[in-house]
Formats: C-alpha cells, structure tokens, sequence
C-alpha cells in the first residue's frame, strides 16, 4: 500500500508527498510525521489518498513478459485526519472514519 499526501495552504498547492513503504507500522509512521509537520491548525489542508492497486504496462517478447511501468492508482481514504501522532509507543494516531 503506498500514500499519497497532497499539502496545500489558502488554496494553492504546495507540493505532494509519496510514501511507498511495505511495512505497515512504518508507512503509517512516516504518515504520522508528515501530517504533524503541516498541522491543520497552522492553516495546512491536507489530502491523505491511498493506494492498494496499480496499471501495469506489459511488453511481450519471445522470453516472456517484462514490466515497463507501472502506475498507482490513488484513492482517497476513508479517514479524516485531524491530528498525527507517531504509532510506535506514548500516542496513537487519531483518525475519525468519514461517514
């Protein structure tokens, strides 16, 4: 699963932050820490997508297939994030599931 989070202030996008890490407690650490950087309090909007699936493009030849790229394909989360705290020990991460 990889991440994709969009930082933005009074309406103009700053930039875009890509985690790809295979390891759960460390992809949602390293989450953690970028939403505790640009806190929502200090006039941050945050996007958090995600990404579970992505487009392969293939190219077929007489040894077999290989992989030229391949794309994500991100969705927004379930979750709102109002604030970030790190997984790993005093504090959890608080997310509120968006009805």
């Amino acid at each position: 699963m990889r991440y994709k989070i969009k930082i933005t202030k009074e309406a103009k996008p700053l930039f875009e932050v890509l985690i790809e890490n295979n390891d759960h407690s460390t992809r949602e650490d390293i989450l953690a820490l970028v939403l505790n950087r640009f806190p929502a309090a200090e006039g941050f909007e945050r996007e958090v997508l995600f990404s579970d699936d992505e487009v392969r493009y293939l190219k077929s030849t007489p040894t077999g297939i290989e992989v030229l790229t391949s794309q994500p394909i991100y969705r927004p989360t379930n979750t709102k994030y109002t604030s970030a705290k790190t997984t790993s020990g005093e504090a959890i991460q608080n997310r509120n599931e968006v009805t």
